[in-house]
């Protein structure tokens, strides 16, 4: 496999040699805005090459390259399919889903003796899984790494060959390759939650191949949402809107999608919400503009508004001086809230804000729950054993005790509370988090026992009122120990502080993708999201807040009491 990898550099060297050869700088044409800077994908088929079979190589050999080879979706993995025969090269369908295991270290492979003049032979590979993604693209942890057998039929040849009968649908790839993204790369398909006001994204993994911009497209326009978030989110294709043509090549960053005639009937709203749901998902392929067309003819509207999610860089914070946005040193205060939090009669363990910080949920040390805007105070929540509040963006206020997740209460900007049933089977709930669009609910608890961390997404009216949690949950992380903090570090990441006896560590939990583990400064309590989406703060238990961007914390202030979770826009 390294070879290949080897190959690679030596390919995009000469590439990137000849293009300094013959290259210049155009000097006509129009001017069009280019992407942001960012990741992007614009779906090159420069990559890992394996190898193909060669003569004499025993039935394991052609088992193990064979998965080696699958890990190239170059050509519709025509080099996995040497390993195949003819039948099995038709019938296998390698872009149904991918098992995810450990690593190649654990592979255990089985082969039995074989007689020398028998022609079929089996080939067992064990291993031990910690993860898998489905047809759809959408990507689902295990709750432990768990077992799991795949069995190969083999057959020789009229030559002496050994080729693969039957194989799995599907590919195998370890956790490490499928990190590394050389296979397989995220992709986030784009929904509005339930009022049309925000864009909700939907991750999904595809091959990294020359039509992914055409399988997002099919998955977006002709597909559903993940499971989970079914009844949480809107999408402007409904009806009979549908795909007039599955294949979309982008050209100079614009790509054209052709829907049936149906579409000719959508209202110039309708049109605009298609075009930004398919801009935006389209983005991480290198797409900047959609064209729409219908019936021979094009769809003109422009791109549907979207409310932001990013974060004030500020830090939100309180201390012996008050409570502001922390800048250069000095709080700027929030008329109608800090004067209110900076006198506030009991000891505050937990500051949740609306954007801007016009109105709080505001946690004290004895459990209660007040809401702060306008300069009045209201005591919403005074259960005992209650877990840090959240906050959504339509001024909603959400309590729950920890010892019962049917305790779930959300409370509307007039102090009106509703009962929220929790998912089915929780026994306790330690921490919860909204998510800045509202539209789904991350939350720390145990199970039968077992703790986890999930997110449910959450089914509002038109006017943004809460309304249910949907469905199934989707698992995010299953962590030995407890969890301290809960918190959206961005709209598909979840950041949760992980406590398994004197160790602590920062889970950043993608939402439909793997996890990562981080250390942390000693003493971390909690933590908050920042600007840029790849910058965290953290509150350490002696008042020191850290803000890590890149690999490492640095310290930027001293003597703060409670870091405030924002929300975004």
């Amino acid at each position: 496999m390294r070879i290949g990898r080897i190959l690679r550099g030596s390919l995009i060297l000469a590439v990137v040699m000849g293009l300094a050869a013959c290259a210049s700088l155009p000097t006509t044409g129009d001017v069009r805005p280019g992407l942001a800077a960012g990741p992007s994908d614009s779906g090159s088929d420069v990559a890992y090459l394996p190898q193909g079979p060669s003569d004499g190589m025993t039935p394991e050999q052609v088992v193990r390259g064979f998965i080696d080879a699958a890990s190239s979706p170059k050509d519709s993995w025509g080099i996995a399919r040497e390993f195949l025969t003819s039948t099995a090269a038709q019938k296998w369908r390698p872009d149904t889903g991918v098992t995810i295991d450990t690593s190649l270290s654990e592979r255990r492979y089985q082969a039995p003796e074989i007689a020398k003049q028998a022609t079929t032979t089996t080939v067992r590979l064990s291993l031990r899984q910690t993860a898998s993604v489905d047809e759809n693209g959408a990507y689902a942890t295990q709750a432990a790494s768990g077992s799991a057998d795949l069995d190969y039929a083999l057959t020789k040849s009229p030559d002496g060959q050994w080729r693969i009968s039957t194989a799995p649908d599907g590919i195998v790839l370890d956790a490490q390759s499928f990190a590394d993204g050389d296979v397989f790369a995220s992709y986030a398909l784009q929904y509005y939650d339930p009022t049309w006001t925000y864009l909700v994204p939907d991750v999904r993994w595809f091959p990294k191949r020359e039509n992914t911009a055409s399988r997002i497209v099919q998955s977006l326009v002709s597909g559903k949402p993940s499971a989970w978030l079914t009844g949480g989110v809107r999408t402007a294709f409904t009806g009979d809107i549908a795909l007039a043509r599955n294949t979309v090549t982008p050209e100079s960053q614009v790509a054209e999608v052709a829907l049936t005639d149906a579409a000719t009937n959508a209202d110039v709203t309708t049109v605009s919400r298609m075009r930004t749901q398919l801009e935006r998902s389209l983005a991480g392929v290198g797409v900047s503009q959609v064209k729409l067309t219908a019936g021979g003819r094009d769809l003109t509207a422009n791109a549907a508004a979207a409310a932001s999610t990013t974060v004030d860089p500020r830090p939100l914070v309180r201390s012996d001086k008050g409570f502001g946005f922390l800048s250069n040193g000095e709080l700027v205060p929030i008329p109608g809230v800090s004067t209110e939090l900076a006198g506030f009669p009991k000891p505050v363990s937990a500051i949740r804000a609306s954007s801007g910080a016009q109105r709080v949920a505001v946690q004290t040390g004895d459990g209660a729950v007040y809401a702060v805007t306008d300069g009045k105070i209201d005591e919403i929540d005074g259960r005992p054993g209650q877990i840090a509040p959240t906050l959504d963006p339509f001024g909603f206020i959400w309590t729950a005790q920890a010892q019962s997740a049917a305790s779930i209460l959300r409370w509307s900007p007039s102090v009106e509370s509703r009962s929220v049933p929790g998912p089915d089977g929780v026994s306790q709930i330690s921490a919860m988090a909204m998510s800045r669009d509202g539209s789904r609910l991350a939350m720390a608890v145990t199970v039968n026992g077992q703790n986890r961390i999930e997110v449910a997404s959450v089914s509002r009216d038109d006017r943004g009122a809460p309304a249910a949690l949907n469905g199934s949950p989707t698992v995010l992380a299953w962590p030995s120990g407890g969890v301290a903090d809960l918190t959206w570090l961005d709209d598909s990441t979840v950041g949760a502080l992980a406590v398994d006896g004197a160790r602590t560590e920062l889970l950043q939990l993608v939402v439909g993708g793997p996890a990562t583990a981080i250390d942390v400064p000693d003493g971390a309590a909690s933590l908050a999201p920042s600007a840029p989406s790849t910058s965290i703060r953290l509150l350490t238990s002696d008042g020191g807040l850290f803000r890590r961007s890149v690999a490492s914390w640095q310290r930027e202030a001293t003597g703060i009491s409670v870091l405030a979770v924002p929300l975004g826009g």
